[in-house]
């Protein structure tokens, strides 16, 4: 299950600007405000740092992304998330540009049910960055990795009224199906 959290509080005084690669290679500086991302595969080495980043996440934010209040990051979930299996579990981190990768703020993952045929798109921003292009970040190497290992569909599903994860993926990948139950708005994408 998927959320995208909204909420925009904001930017922590620390974070740095990366230069952009297509303003580098045309030349020319970058925008000094410009958020910039590193992202990287999770690994059993951020285990750490995934507590640490669920810790910095509110009630809510964890609400919106498990569909349910849970305490902490569920075992089998992080078990599944660390175990380097992308045709199970493909997972993705994000760091601020400069920063260490013991700072996480940000956790995506595509999760593949055995004998499923769509991957299942889940993402986590810590509040405080929240809207400021982590998630997407994630979400554009998630995309990547998926379509080079042969993955045709990627689905999305989110509480009620809470759909711009939906919209931004709708921006990007053909909708095949789109849905709505009493338990929110859910759609299929194409990676073809």
């Amino acid at each position: 299950m998927t959320t995208v959290i909204e909420a925009a509080p904001s930017q922590p005084p620390d974070a740095r600007s990366a230069p952009d690669p297509a303003s580098r290679e045309q030349g020319r500086d970058p925008e000094p405000s410009a958020r910039r991302w590193q992202t990287a595969l999770a690994t059993p080495a951020d285990a750490a740092a995934l507590a640490d980043l669920f810790a910095a996440c509110s009630l809510e934010t964890v609400r919106l992304r498990f569909f349910g209040r849970v305490r902490a990051l569920p075992a089998e979930y992080l078990a599944d998330v660390l175990a380097g299996r992308p045709d199970v579990h493909d997972a993705v981190v994000a760091y601020a540009y400069g920063a260490s990768k013991a700072h996480l703020v940000g956790l995506a993952s595509l999760a593949t049910p055995p004998g499923g045929r769509t991957a299942e798109l889940g993402v986590l921003v810590a509040d405080a960055w929240q809207r400021q292009g982590a998630g997407r970040a994630m979400v554009d190497l998630l995309l990547t990795r998926a379509r080079a290992r042969g993955v045709r569909r990627v689905g999305a599903a989110v509480l009620p009224g809470r759909s711009a994860l939906l919209a931004a993926l709708g921006r990007r990948l053909p909708a095949e199906h789109l849905a709505l139950s009493a338990d929110g708005p859910s759609g299929v994408y194409r990676l073809d």
